[in-house]
């Protein structure tokens, strides 16, 4: 009776296609190391993340963000049919040091976390995503709008008109949304319901009343002077933000971001939700 090479017989397992497909989407390049191909995978792996940080430069705007995402969508599905391929063509294929159930989880487990420590860099030196929980900006931004907002450096410049994101001690950690009204050095007043910057009236077209009468700090405020850095917020919804009126100047110091586009309208039964997709929030 002729030997058999046990430990060959034993290592021959064909590798699946469609298990090389599912891996390579669970973590780019994951169906490359499948296959036995694993600087393969760490070159696809390594290729997505420089492409990624690159992409994240373009954010600032929607239709650039919308491409950026479906190239990286594009990116990961010609990788997983690569795998899927290569699988198909060797059905014959002897098991190799890094076909290891351990590798695959230590693969999958660097994927996950590289992606979690991608977020926290976008998040802290480029974009952050909201939602919107109030109706402090209507009509500009509804409850629910999700919207993407650029962080701001220190020496970033402010104007008139621009919808920032702050902190302060007195919203107890939590983020506002509000729209600049008054600028470091200038007097703020507003009387019956009409905000004047230095004696002049401030020409709103986004201002929203829903009530009748006018009341005190509400409709009726200052006039207040901005010192250095100090700016005066206002929700578009006069009659339904905590803002300025009752937070007092905001510093420099405690405004974060720039609110720039809608991504993602909140009301999709809304007959002006398409039209709002993408929407820059001016």
């Amino acid at each position: 009776m002729a030997d058999i090479d046990v430990s060959t017989t034993d290592t021959a397992k064909p590798r699946n296609p469609w298990l090389a497909l599912v891996l390579s989407l669970a973590a780019v390049g994951l169906g490359q190391v499948y296959n036995g191909q694993w600087k393969k995978g760490l070159g696809f792996y390594l290729a997505e993340l420089l492409v990624a940080l690159v992409m994240v430069l373009f954010w600032a705007d929607f239709a650039a963000m919308l491409l950026c995402v479906s190239i990286l969508l594009g990116y990961n599905l010609f990788v997983a049919g690569e795998a899927f391929a290569t699988a198909r063509r060797s059905p014959g294929y002897t098991l190799k040091p890094c076909n290891r159930w351990w590798i695959y989880l230590l693969c999958l487990a660097v994927s996950l976390g590289s992606g979690a420590a991608f977020e926290r860099v976008v998040k802290g030196w480029f974009f952050k995503a909201y939602e919107v929980p109030s109706a402090s900006m209507l009509p500009t931004i509804r409850v629910g709008d999700h919207f993407m907002v650029e962080v701001l450096e220190p020496g970033d410049e402010l104007r008139r008109g621009d919808i920032v994101i702050f902190c302060t001690p007195e919203t107890r950690g939590r983020d506002f949304v509000k729209r600049i009204v008054g600028l470091p050095g200038e007097t703020v007043e507003i009387r019956a319901r009409r905000v004047l910057v230095d004696g002049a009236p401030l020409e709103e077209p986004y201002v929203c009343y829903t009530r009748e009468g006018i009341l005190p700090v509400r409709d009726t405020f200052g006039p207040v002077t901005l010192g250095a850095g100090e700016y005066f917020l206002m929700g578009d919804n006069r009659e339904d933000s905590f803002d300025s009126r009752w937070l007092g100047p905001v510093p420099r110091d405690k405004i974060t971001g720039r609110a720039g586009y809608i991504y993602f309208p909140g009301d999709m039964s809304a007959p002006d939700w398409a039209d709002r997709l993408g929407a820059p929030l001016r």
